[in-house]
């Protein structure tokens, strides 16, 4: 029987290719195929995600303290104040009234208080005149007594009378503060903006969202901040002077440099969840025109920021030996074969995971794949996938160009 030269070729061909893989597989030297990392210091941030709303730093909601009708507005939304500008006139004439009456109170206690001195005087000099003539036996004991009594009584009307007009006084003092209150003045500088009164419109003393309650909003528009609310598993690892990047709603793809300024000792309680406020100052940035009440979403950045020690997130081995006993383990490549090495971990972002204790900088950590992972034992020999990938593809090129 011939062979055909054809078929002999391919033959040749096929073992030239496949005979030095085949030996490269079957030998020892290989081990199971696995991905490589080397252990090296890293920027690991773990974040926090939160959102919430921007605010003015400053900023003064004002409310009437009296009720009356807006008679003057002497500013308009937008405007600038300083510190003690008037801004609005409540109408005073019940106000006027009051202290009219007051005052009228007062002058008749004033004019009480010097009748009462006046009986004050002539019952003490009556009272004296009683004592010389009980001396001489003119009167009787009963006379005496009783004007000693009258004396004392017309004393005790005199010390009424300067406590009502103590008590008309004050009065009188609480009058005028009401009617001072119907003029507004701004409590500190900054621009109006909210004006939701009008003149002709009654002011009401109220906390309530009712019409008249609110009479205008000043706020500092030069320093302005975010409020946002942190979930309660996660506000504990917030601390204050942490950096943090805020992204307004009008500028999504701007990152606005902030840090915790202030973190909420009560939790904020909406249906079932529980969350705290924290509040983040932003950076000052003239370009972009932020506004209070806007929503904004936070990446709040944990740790310091220094470059740590760290392997990737998958490499990182999870065992429960004993109940409420946690152990982390990493597999290194330690010359060609896998050795179990517990490790202590730290702070971890999506991609690192800080290691505190257990390898060192250098060492070959084995990363993947997941399934070879759970499945690898001590000693065992492994080999580098990406390596052998590249070697395989060498030695393809190499029969090519023998070809």
């Amino acid at each position: 029987m011939k062979w055909d030269k054809r078929w002999l070729g391919g033959a040749a061909v096929v073992l030239a290719i496949g005979l030095p893989l085949t030996i490269r597989q079957c030998s020892g030297t290989q081990g199971t195929p696995v991905d490589i990392a080397v252990a090296a210091a890293e920027d690991v941030r773990p974040s926090v995600l939160a959102s919430g709303t921007l605010t003015f730093k400053v900023e003064v909601d004002l409310r009437a303290e009296v009720t009356a009708r807006v008679i003057e507005l002497a500013v308009a939304e937008g405007d600038r104040v300083q510190e003690g500008d008037l801004l609005l006139r409540l109408d005073p004439e019940t106000y006027n009234a009051i202290i009219a009456r007051e005052e009228a109170s007062v002058r008749q206690n004033r004019i009480n208080i010097d009748r009462q001195r006046a009986v004050v005087a002539l019952r003490k000099q009556q009272y004296e005149r009683s004592q010389k003539l009980a001396e001489a036996r003119l009167i009787d004991q009963n006379r005496l007594d009783e004007d000693r009594n009258q004396w004392v009584v017309a004393e005790a009307d005199l010390r009424s009378s300067e406590e009502a007009l103590t008590r008309a006084m004050a009065i009188l003092s609480d009058a005028r503060e009401q009617r001072a209150k119907t003029e507004i003045r701004a409590p500190v500088a900054g621009r109006v903006i909210s004006l939701p009164i009008k003149v002709g419109e009654v002011a009401i003393p109220s906390t309530n969202a009712m019409a008249g309650a609110q009479l205008m909003k000043i706020a500092d528009v030069s320093a302005i901040q975010a409020e946002v609310k942190v979930d309660e598993g996660d506000v504990a690892k917030i601390r204050l002077d942490q950096t943090a990047d805020v992204f307004a709603a009008a500028y999504q793809d701007t990152a606005l440099p902030a840090r915790v300024e202030k973190i909420a000792l009560t939790p904020t309680i909406e249906g079932q969840g529980r969350s705290y406020l924290v509040t983040l100052a932003l950076e000052p940035n003239d370009e972009l025109l932020l506004r209070s009440g806007m929503s904004a979403r936070a990446v709040i950045y944990l740790g310091d920021g220094q470059r740590q020690l760290a392997v990737p997130v998958e490499a990182i081995v999870t065992e429960n030996p004993e109940k409420n006993l946690i152990k982390r383990y990493v597999w290194v490549d330690a010359d060609g074969k896998a050795k179990k090495v517990e490790v202590t971990t730290g702070l971890s972002d999506d991609r690192w995971e800080v290691i505190e204790s257990g390898i060192n900088v250098g060492d070959r950590i084995i990363t993947g794949p997941s399934k070879t992972l759970r499945r690898l034992r001590a000693d065992e020999r492994v080999s580098d996938r990406k390596s052998a990938r590249n070697g395989s593809e060498d030695d393809a090129a190499g029969d090519s160009d023998d070809e």
